[in-house]
C-alpha cells in the first residue's frame, strides 16, 4: 500500500513538490491524473478513474459545478472525495487506505516528507529551524496566490492585475536574494522543504508564456525576464537543477527558466 495516493492535473509543478519530497524522503507516492482540460472526464475520488470506466450508479449524485480553473464546467466528485477534501480542489492526496485526505500542495509536500524514512532532514531539526522552513513555505503560498490569478487571467488579464503580479514578484525575488547572499540553500545551509517549495513556485512562472498575446495587446513586458536582476537566484536554481531528483521532475521547466540568467 502506498504512503500517499494523489489525484491531480498533470504536469503540475505544485504536484512536483510532493513528488520531489517523496523521492528524497523515501516515501511511496502514487499519482493518478490527466491534463487540466481532461479532468472534466474523470470521477474525482480516492479511486479516481475516467468516466468511461464508471457505471450510472457510480456517477449518481456526483455532478458538481466547477470553480477555480473549471468555472462553467461540470465536474464529477463523490461524497467521499468532498468529505476528504472539503474545498474540492486538486491536487488531492489520500492516505494509502483512503481514510485521510490532505489538501493544498504545501501540506501534501510535508506529508510526503513525513511519510518517508529519510524525511527528517527535509523537515528540519528543532522547532525553530522547522518554523523558519515553514516561513519560506508560507511566504511562497502568498506569492502563489497572486501568481495563480495572474496566470489564469488569460484574455481577461488587466493592467491592475499585472501590476499586482509585478509587485509580488519583486518582493518575493528580493527576499529570496537576501536569504541566498551567503548560503547555498534557504535554511541552515542544507536542502529542505523550503527549497522544494520555492523552486517549484518559481518554475510556475514559465507558464507566463501563455499570456504573451495578451501582454502584447496591453503593451506590457513579460515579468519573468526581471529575475535576471537576481543573480543569487540564478545560481541557486542552476545548482538545484543539477540535482537528479529535481532534474527528473521539473528539469524541462528549470531549463526554460535558466534562459533568464544565460
Amino acid at each position: 500500500m502506498a504512503d500517499l495516493r494523489i489525484f491531480s492535473y498533470i504536469p503540475n509543478p505544485r504536484l512536483a513538490k510532493a513528488k520531489i519530497a517523496g523521492r528524497l524522503s523515501g516515501a511511496d507516492i502514487q499519482v493518478k491524473g490527466d491534463s487540466p482540460r481532461n479532468l472534466v472526464h474523470w470521477l474525482w475520488d480516492f479511486d479516481a478513474r475516467e468516466l468511461s470506466e464508471c457505471s450510472e450508479a457510480d456517477l449518481e449524485g456526483t455532478a458538481r459545478k466547477g470553480t477555480v480553473g473549471f468555472s462553467g464546467r461540470t465536474l464529477f466528485k463523490t461524497d467521499d472525495f468532498l468529505q476528504a477534501h472539503p474545498f474540492g480542489n486538486v491536487p488531492a492526496a489520500f492516505s494509502g487506505d483512503g481514510s485521510v485526505g490532505i489538501f493544498e500542495s504545501n501540506a501534501i509536500m510535508r506529508a510526503a516528507a513525513r511519510c518517508g524514512p529519510h524525511g527528517n532532514s527535509l523537515l528540519g531539526t528543532g522547532p525553530l529551524i522547522q518554523s523558519r522552513i515553514d516561513s519560506f513555505v508560507d511566504r511562497s503560498l502568498v506569492f502563489s496566490c497572486t501568481l495563480q490569478r495572474y496566470l489564469l487571467g488569460g484574455k481577461r488579464l488587466t493592467p491592475d492585475l499585472y501590476g499586482e503580479m509585478k509587485t509580488a514578484l519583486h518582493s518575493y525575488a528580493s527576499g529570496l536574494s537576501r536569504a541566498l547572499e551567503d548560503s547555498l540553500f534557504l535554511v541552515n545551509g542544507r536542502l529542505t522543504l523550503a527549497d522544494i517549495a520555492v523552486v517549484c513556485e518559481l518554475c510556475q512562472l514559465t507558464y507566463e508564456s501563455y499570456l504573451t498575446e495578451r501582454l502584447e495587446d496591453l503593451k506590457l513586458a513579460p515579468l519573468v525576464p526581471s529575475l535576471a536582476e537576481s543573480p543569487a537566484i540564478g545560481s541557486y536554481m542552476e545548482r538545484l537543477s543539477r540535482n537528479p531528483v529535481f532534474r527528473e521532475e521539473i528539469g524541462e521547466l528549470l531549463d526554460k527558466l535558466a534562459i533568464v540568467w544565460a
